[in-house]
């Protein structure tokens, strides 16, 4: 078996039949959306043919409560089917994370959004929060937004800038962070249009991975947003109620997006091994015991990140508040940042082939590597860890 079928067997014993159904359908299509995946990296050109294949096959609306007419899915589900198109196409795999974990949070109100309770406003449509600033980094660091909410008789006004906006050339929704101008500071969030007035992107976005990820920053001005977008609000600096659902879902779908690099590169590297023949060894490189202990160390993490991600996913839905917070951080250590390391142990064994750009090895390190800039950082989460074991 191919290492990228794996995760397809696996997966698929812990889902409802619908979702196994969807996952036969997309198999078809990962092939041409690995290819395209390529072209769209060498290019850095945001891969719209790809998400309106998923859109058309039902992967936008997996998500949304069945009285919109989604499936409604739970976070296993989420996950199999992240893991699964990460394999082909991991920028699109992103794309789908964060609009998964936004919906996942509206579908936790106690009403869901007026905006959003038209069929047409949600069918087929990408959304994605705006939580980071340039100025600010990353929201899970505290502080307030320095994008600010003024009331006005019509509703309300945005102004600010936002980081990291992944995805936004294809989004229709933007859940935006911001504080409001009143003499208590608070903490508001609110769904605005991608193409309301008052919107500009900038192409920002050119890091070493995720290229084709147009994860741009965007500018606010005076951004006009009718009283009923307005979807939740707190006073600034006390516990927040809102956005722990979507934080949740966040790390979960994150570790089943890195876990499908991993797989997709690991999956090169055997198929190289076994391959390869040097004439002064006169057999494959995958007879090699140096060779085999890397792919089992490597294979012996990926069979640990499954059963973690099951494990969380099994948390979650048994709203097991103590083990969320404990595997969060696991999977996060463990599945997330423990990408990057594992693609470079593959490399140190292909060699220049694996750094060639033709092959899928350079570029699933390249965008493993992204994995690590994801909040929660790990120096929070090891931080965090010593003090409750210091007692400090």
């Amino acid at each position: 078996m191919k290492s990228e079928e794996r995760l397809y067997s696996m997966t698929v014993q812990h889902i409802d039949g619908q979702s196994i159904d969807f996952q036969k359908r997309i198999s078809d299509i990962l092939p041409d959306m690995k290819i395209r995946a390529r072209e769209a990296d060498r290019t850095a050109i945001f891969p719209f043919e790809t998400i309106q294949t998923l859109a058309q096959y039902g992967a936008l609306d997996s998500v949304l409560p069945r009285s919109q007419g989604g499936a409604e899915c739970d976070l296993a589900t989420a996950q199999a089917l992240i893991g699964t198109i990460a394999q082909a196409d991991p920028v699109a795999a992103l794309v789908l994370v964060n609009h998964y974990m936004v919906h996942a949070e509206l579908r936790s109100l106690p009403s869901y959004p007026v905006p959003l309770l038209d069929r047409e406003a949600t069918a087929g449509k990408l959304i994605n929060a705006l939580l980071a600033e340039p100025d600010q980094g990353s929201a899970s660091r505290g502080g307030l937004p320095g994008t600010v909410a003024r009331k006005t008789d019509q509703g309300w006004s945005l102004t600010g800038r936002k980081a990291y906006v992944t995805g936004i050339p294809a989004l229709s929704w933007l859940l935006v962070r911001a504080r409001t101008d009143a003499p208590e500071a608070e903490i508001a969030f609110f769904l605005i249009p991608q193409q309301a007035s008052g919107i500009t992107v900038l192409s920002t976005w050119d890091h070493v991975g995720m290229r084709a990820s147009a994860s741009q920053e965007v500018i606010l001005t005076d951004v006009s947003v009718p009283d009923d977008h307005l979807i939740f609000k707190e006073k600034a600096g006390e516990p927040s109620t809102f956005g722990k659902v979507l934080a949740v879902w966040n790390q979960g779908l994150l570790a089943a997006l890195y876990d499908g690099i991993v797989r997709t590169a690991v999956g090169w590297t055997e198929k190289f091994l076994k391959e390869r023949k040097p004439s002064n060894l006169g057999a494959s490189l995958a007879t090699l015991p140096a060779m085999q202990n890397v792919i089992g160390e490597i294979q012996i993490a990926l069979d640990l990140n499954q059963t973690l991600l099951r494990s969380f996913a099994e948390a979650v839905a048994l709203k097991d508040q103590n083990r969320i917070q404990k595997e969060s951080v696991l999977i996060k250590i463990q599945t997330v940042d423990g990408a990057a390391g594992l693609t470079q142990s593959l490399l140190a064994i292909a060699g220049n082939a694996g750094l060639s750009a033709r092959n899928d090895l350079e570029r699933c390190h390249r965008d493993a590597l992204c994995g690590r800039i994801h909040a929660p950082h790990a120096e929070l989460l090891r931080t965090k860890a010593g003090r409750q074991a210091l007692g400090v």
